[in-house]
């Protein structure tokens, strides 16, 4: 009872905190401007002239267009799939109602939940929490921006190159560990492209709302705009931390304090006339638009833009598409569905990954739906591993496109071990059959997991934690879905290799052999798997990609190339699938510009060596029939 009574006074203490907080600021506030004429006050709001209102409104407007935007954000960040136009409205009316009611967190989150019957009031507080959190980091970097190139001498010397740099820290860790534990649970970051843009947004914001106090200050203020913008924003903060209605109170003490020169009654008129068009006005609106929607509530609106995510076992793949797809089983990967076609697709921390050539649909086509699905969850577009081909389209599309690895394929019914070309591989596979190493085939229900697992984790402790993205790493189920060969020696598991399986393609995933298993145990293995495939009349099969050789035009592209193959372990993976004499395809990555790519690439980096740090799995959609998508519109 006690614990109950002490959290309701300690609820009430923080409803009622801003009020107060906020009546002590205008009773300091009112000592200060004892002796100004409060006539002459509101005759000098009056006097401004149309063109000042007109400006001031313009502006205002401009702000508000921008603040509309955080709402797009938000609401990407947490997939929710929405038209921009219903989430710049609804931010819009929940910002303009909190920023002049006071308890911006208690409001926005009801008139979200309200104007959105379909969202969870868990959710509206979840958008308007990170409208606000994100808000207030960029604002803050906005006027430690402002403090740096602008005169601010209120300011501390220090404090401003202090919040850059914990922001470029948040920069750092939203980059490497882009999803953090909390409390059984995980919390998403913000990318590194929604902060960019909130960023943007919050200097569009909060110099277009100081330019609109600007144009109505008094002509007897001698006052520049560079002058004025710090401190506005310090005034800003100030009103905005304080969580008093309209920020009343703070925002006038602090623009008196930081101005002292400054006729104090031009420049409260000023801030009256400011408050009208940036507060007052935009609550009006705002609760208008408010009451027209309880009164008269309008559905959800669906993107323009038509997307589905399907979940890869729930969905119909085409006769092209590639085995290796079936690695989005174990990555929170979807097939992402549009007019133009298909593509296999994974979000990583910064990326929405296209894997491999489209399922259905030209490469060409389906680079503006992707850029389009790439944006709509505040991530850059990247194509990953695609065919010379599709490289080519998607260069004449504009893309910038690099050669990233280098796939090992061949065709079973021709495959042979005749001729010097197969003669390591001969080697290997008599060591493996005089130290007496049987290959079998079972069954998807016949597997022995158990023993698989404790193969595995042999291989892990001599070669480190497996990779991620698409290289597969062993679990029950994942290997359940593939096709499995199990090397034995003196009926002891040794050995196991696992492929995906279609009816046109076979491509080698997991490779495990115990430490001191005989030696041409895996080349026994993926022997085995290639008389089975041409057995089974598979045209194609794959010994799946290794890293391009340290080859190219510059030295800097040399040294990275060759950074790349010494530790992805480039030598060793040629040196083994070369003894099948495969024939090599080269592959490609994608992304619209220069340095989206290099972002990519550096993300991709990150999410195949630093499995600690996966992105939250893409949210499928239900569809009631598969080629739904065929009939939409854009």
């Amino acid at each position: 009872m006690k614990k109950s009574k002490l959290k309701i006074a300690q609820t009430c203490l923080r409803r009622i905190w801003p009020f107060a907080f906020g009546a002590v600021c205008l009773w300091l506030l009112s000592e200060q401007v004892d002796d100004v004429d409060y006539g002459a006050l509101w005759a000098s709001v009056l006097s401004a002239s149309a063109w000042q209102w007109g400006l001031a409104l313009t502006f205002s407007a401009l702000s508000f267009l921008a603040v509309s935007r955080y709402d797009v954000i938000a609401q990407r960040h947490f997939q929710m799939h929405r038209s921009t136009s219903e989430a710049m409205s609804v931010g819009a009316t929940s910002i303009g109602l909190g920023q002049t009611l006071g308890a911006g967190a208690v409001v926005g989150t009801f008139v979200r939940w309200r104007m959105m019957p379909d969202l969870s009031l868990k959710d509206a507080a979840r958008i308007t929490a990170f409208v606000t959190v994100t808000f207030l980091a960029a604002m803050a970097v906005t006027i430690a921006i402002a403090a740096l190139v602008l005169p601010t001498p209120h300011v501390p010397s220090f404090l401003p190159p202090a919040i850059l740099a914990v922001a470029f820290l948040v920069v750092v860790l939203a980059f490497v560990f882009p999803v953090l534990p909390r409390q059984g649970s995980r919390l998403s970051l913000p990318t590194l492209p929604a902060m960019a843009a909130l960023l943007t947004l919050c200097l569009i914001d909060t110099i277009f709302a100081a330019l609109a106090l600007y144009v109505l200050l008094p002509p007897e203020l001698t006052l520049s705009f560079a002058v004025l913008l710090p401190v506005f924003l310090i005034a800003l903060g100030a009103a905005i931390f304080s969580g008093t209605p309209g920020g009343v109170g703070p925002f006038e003490l602090t623009l008196l304090a930081m101005l002292p020169h400054q006729p104090e009654a031009a420049l409260l008129a000023g801030v009256l006339a400011f408050r009208a068009i940036y507060y007052a006005l935009p609550a009006l609106l705002a609760g208008l638009v408010f009451l027209r929607h309880l009164t008269k509530p309008r559905p959800a609106r669906t993107p323009r833009q038509h997307r589905a995510y399907e979940a890869y076992d729930n969905a119909p793949l085409s006769s092209v598409s590639r085995a290796e797809l079936g690695v989005i089983r174990q990555n929170g990967g979807a097939l992402l569905s549009c007019d133009a076609g298909r593509y296999g697709a994974v979000r990583i921390g910064q990326t929405l990954v296209a894997l491999f050539d489209p399922i259905e649909g030209d490469a060409h086509a389906m680079a503006r739906p992707l850029k389009h699905a790439a944006r709509a969850q505040n991530r850059i577009a990247c194509k990953y591993k695609i065919s010379a081909r599709q490289a080519v389209k998607t260069r004449k599309a504009g893309w910038a496109v690099v050669h990233i690895s280098d796939e090992a394929v061949l065709a079973p019914a021709k495959h042979t071990t005749s001729g010097s070309t197969y003669r390591q591989l001969r080697r290997k596979l008599r060591n493996a059959e005089k130290a007496g190493v049987r290959v079998s085939q079972p069954g998807a229900h016949q597997l022995p997991l158990g023993d698989m697992a404790k193969v595995s984790s042999a291989w892990e402790a001599k070669h480190g934690i497996p990779k991620g993205l698409t290289m597969g790493r062993f679990e029950d189920f994942y290997v359940g879905c593939q096709t499995v060969f199990l090397a034995f020696k003196d009926d002891q598991l040794v050995g196991f290799v696992s492929f995906h399986a279609t009816a046109h393609e076979w491509c080698l995933d997991l490779m495990r052999v115990l430490p001191d298993s005989p030696d041409g145990t895996m080349h026994q293995l993926v022997q085995s798997a290639i008389e089975a495939a041409a057995n089974a009349d598979v045209p194609r099969f794959s010994l799946a990609a290794a890293p391009v050789l340290p080859e190219g035009k510059t030295a800097l592209e040399r040294k990275i190339r060759g950074y790349h193959f010494k530790h992805a372990g480039g030598a060793g993976l040629r040196q083994f699938k070369a003894c099948f004499a495969p024939r090599w395809e080269p592959l490609f990555m994608a992304a619209p510009g220069p340095a989206q790519l290099s972002l990519a690439a550096l993300d991709l980096t990150r999410a195949v060596n630093l499995r600690s740090a996966p992105a939250t799995p893409i949210a499928c959609q239900q569809t009631a029939q598969p080629d739904a998508y065929l009939s939409s519109t854009s």
